[in-house]
């Protein structure tokens, strides 16, 4: 590197007359430094500006940056040693008398930065802008701001923050690329992927689109495509996301934990992001996280404190859901065959046993509870009945025939769910228009689990096909306002014959379980229909509106 060459005399004026005018650089925060050296609760920070030359020979000056450590007070030219023991690439030459340095030079193989002095001795150096004495008699306190120079020069036009090698590697954020995506959802010509970091594990599914969509568009996509994932929200904000990896292991977030979004590495709007072509979407718990930076801030007269956090957990492309879950099997107002009470309210009400499922419809006027339900029903049908232990459900019992009762099994119990949803048992309080269901776990389905203070606790869906209850045979006709047909003979041994319908429409014949036994279309004019290869009993005859009871010989 070339250097200029002058007389002792004519350098030190000129080097005089530039430390007078030259402008200083500003004090460089601690915690903008990345290199520490040395030990103890003092820290001061050190800067070093060479000059340089370009490729056309004019001059520029690079500074490198370095923190140290220390207790108490300590002298300057301990400040250097310091600096120079830990880090092999700055080489220190002082004076016999270690009052001032001859010359610095860096050089670090693996980097390729090569700083060079002029070898003319011309160092000097400010504490906290001011110029200082003699470096073995200058102290150096906590929170000082040393600045060295070579040849006068106290700005650096570039700035090197060095980082200390023998930090560990920072984490890097974890990223999937588009080519590794298994499971696609929807369709277009723009391409985001979406991943979801919890605590443990990280999935990524595909999504495309066209024109404009936000990160809510692809979350409501994706959980109408794969059953698996599924979100919940409150307000406006994102509250968990759930993957059901199989039966009993949901992936949801920990508890007192949040969710942090990031579009391309950079924390985003979340649900309201507006989403590109080729973005990488990330939600992630931070407990999976990694905290890279912290800063404080003032709000209501408090001080807190926010991470920034990267999420380095390899992520794992969604596989194509083999099948669709199971969903909770439901029964129409419009299909119940037998009603009981009286009111403009109506609810319907199934009970699940293990291998059937019966329904039947409840009207009232006023506030009535499922207990209230429960014994009207048992009141009205003698088949139906149910027992009590204390306040709580014991069982339900329907006779189908003599002999025959479904009742719960053995060391099983009742779940009830009001629209779908656990409720408060023979306590709940009913609406209109509410489907209330009793089921017994064992002809459920397990979706989910959680343990709770040592105990396992499972959620059930019960997607069996729900069949209306047959009126008892102490009723005869159901709905008789809108009977508008006749049957006869009934009772009928084989052949009988319904007529009065106006227009086309279809029967259905049902047992006094519930099940279709029969279903056939019938019109204006005589269908006859027979029935001698059906057992003996009460079988209901639905059609529209109308239900009539049928006596089989």
């Amino acid at each position: 590197m070339v250097k200029k060459v002058l007389t002792l005399a004519f350098g030190l004026m000129l080097f005089i007359g530039a430390m007078a005018q030259t402008p200083k650089t500003a004090a460089i925060a601690a915690s903008d430094v990345r290199y520490w050296v040395g030990s103890g609760s003092n820290q001061a920070v050190v800067l070093i500006t060479w000059e340089e030359l370009d490729g056309d020979g004019d001059e520029y000056y690079i500074g490198a940056v370095w923190g140290v450590r220390f207790n108490g007070t300590i002298l300057c030219n301990s400040l250097m040693d310091t600096i120079s023991t830990y880090d092999a690439n700055l080489s220190i030459s002082m004076n016999s008398g270690r009052s001032f340095i001859n010359d610095m030079t860096y050089a670090n193989t693996e980097t390729g930065l090569e700083l060079n002095g002029s070898g003319m001795g011309w160092w000097m150096y400010t504490v906290n802008g001011d110029m200082a004495s003699a470096i073995n008699s200058q102290s150096i306190s906590d929170g000082d701001f040393v600045e060295w120079s070579d040849m006068g020069q106290f700005a650096a036009d570039t700035i090197i923050f060095l980082e200390d090698p023998n930090a560990p590697d920072q984490p890097v954020e974890a990223t999937i690329a588009a080519s590794d995506i298994f499971y696609w959802v929807g369709e277009g010509s723009n391409e985001v992927v979406m991943a979801v970091n919890w605590a443990d594990t990280a999935l990524a599914w595909g999504y495309k689109f066209n024109g404009t969509k936000t990160v809510s568009d692809m979350m409501t996509d994706i959980a109408a495509a794969d059953p698996r994932f599924s979100y919940t929200m409150d307000g406006a904000y994102l509250n968990d996301i759930l993957f059901v990896v199989a039966p009993g292991d949901t992936l949801r977030k920990q508890a007192y934990s949040y969710w942090e979004s990031k579009n391309n590495g950079i924390s985003d709007a979340g649900m309201a992001q507006t989403l590109n072509n080729g973005d990488f979407e990330k939600w992630a718990e931070p407990a999976a996280g990694v905290v890279v930076d912290s800063f404080s801030y003032e709000w209501g007269g408090e001080t807190y404190w926010s991470y920034i956090y990267v999420y380095p957990m390899a992520i794992n492309p969604v596989s194509v859901p083999a099948a669709p879950m199971p969903e909770e099997s439901t029964i129409s107002a419009s299909d119940i065959l037998y009603w009981v009470g009286e009111g403009s309210n109506e609810v319907v009400m199934a009970v699940n046993w293990a291998d059937t499922a019966l329904a039947w419809g409840y009207k009232f006027n006023g506030t009535k509870t499922v207990s209230d339900m429960m014994t009207d029903i048992a009141a009205a049908d003698p088949r139906f009945s149910y027992t009590m232990d204390g306040a709580y459900l014991n069982d339900i019992l329907f006779v189908v025939a003599p002999g025959d009762t479904l009742r719960k099994q053995a060391y099983s119990y009742w779940e009830s769910k009001n629209n779908g949803i656990s409720d408060a048992g023979m306590a709940q309080t009913l609406n209109n228009g509410d489907f209330e269901k009793w089921a017994e776990p064992a002809a459920g389905v397990i979706v989910d689990s959680m343990e709770y203070n040592g105990y396992w606790y499972y959620s059930y869906v019960y997607p069996m096909e729900i069949h209306p209850v047959g009126v008892p045979q102490t009723q005869g006709i159901v709905n008789t306002e809108n009977v508008s047909i006749n049957v006869y003979p009934n009772p009928v041994a084989d052949m009988v014959t319904i007529s009065g319908i106006e227009g086309n429409g279809r029967a259905v014949l049902y047992d006094m379980r519930g099940s279709i036994v029969a279903s056939f279309a019938v019109n204006g004019t005589e269908t006859r229909l027979d029935l001698g290869r059906l057992t003996a009993g009460i079988y209901m005859l639905r059609v529209d509106d109308s239900v009539v009871k049928i006596i089989k010989e």
